[in-house]
């Protein structure tokens, strides 16, 4: 499907209006094995933390540098970025959630956590959201494995649902960082696409680090991450170059949950 700016916020508005969370104190208890459930809700927790924070730096970003060619699609984008950041929001609360339904406690602060808010404040808002970016193709790989692998219903529903929701978010950002694109020269783009997939590499090995022995709890290795991750990572790279228009940006459909790794 062909999306524009405007075609991303009303998908927030529509998507958000539909958003509901599990009634978490009727649910019934987890019935993972405690040495499981122990290692997922640390993990969780610690994306969990990625997922809160009111935008800040990302709303200046936006208002003094977003660079869209128009102060109508420029307030548009703005507005699409509240509506974003609202989501992921969203996703904190959800996931606060499920850390309590499996028995965890959540964390205030995380090392890795505040490496990535750190590097996104130093180059401004292209920059940032590529850090984001880097995030959300890596959630899409961390989610969508464990919504197939973990033996429970409520985890599996959770997971699909965030996996779901960071597919809007890498079109999103697509739409964006194709009408930046617009005005470079083929080279340029190439360069920027190689320094992209530095910094996902960087980021992944950083997110196995400390995920992995939870990943690996559930039977899921290093190379189906690393697999669905870059999979994920080279489709937003090889969707239509820099020079497209908005209106000619194309976006595939949400995957599926148990898309294969």
């Amino acid at each position: 499907m062909k999306r524009t700016i405007h075609d991303w916020l009303r998908h927030f508005e529509n998507h958000r209006a539909g958003w509901s969370a599990p009634d978490w104190e009727h649910l019934p208890p987890c019935r993972l094995d405690p040495e499981r459930r122990r290692l997922l809700a640390e993990s969780l927790a610690i994306f969990q933390i990625g997922e809160t924070g009111g935008g800040t730096r990302l709303r200046r970003f936006v208002t003094e540098s977003a660079g869209l060619g128009g102060r109508s699609r420029e307030a548009v984008y703005a507005r699409a970025v509240d509506l974003f950041i609202a989501e992921e929001n969203d996703h904190a609360r959800l996931l606060a959630g499920l850390v309590g339904y499996l028995g965890g406690e959540l964390k205030r602060k995380h090392w890795a956590n505040s490496v990535f808010r750190s590097v996104r404040t130093w180059l401004g808002l292209e920059f940032n959201l590529q850090v984001l970016l880097t995030a959300e193709l890596i959630a899409d790989a961390y989610y969508g494995l464990l919504a197939r692998a973990v033996p429970d219903a409520v985890v599996s529903e959770v997971c699909g649902r965030i996996v779901r929701d960071e597919a809007g978010h890498i079109g999103f950002h697509r739409t964006y960082f194709s009408l930046r694109h617009r005005g470079r020269l083929p080279v340029g783009t190439a360069l920027w696409g190689l320094q992209f997939q530095m910094l996902y590499l960087m980021a992944e090995g950083l997110v196995w680090r400390e995920h992995g022995a939870c990943l690996r709890a559930f039977g899921i290795g290093r190379a189906p991450f690393q697999s669905r991750g870059r999979a994920a990572c080279r489709r937003f790279l090889s969707l239509p170059d820099g020079g497209a228009g908005e209106a000619d940006v194309a976006f595939p459909a949400s995957p599926a949950v148990d898309s294969a790794s």
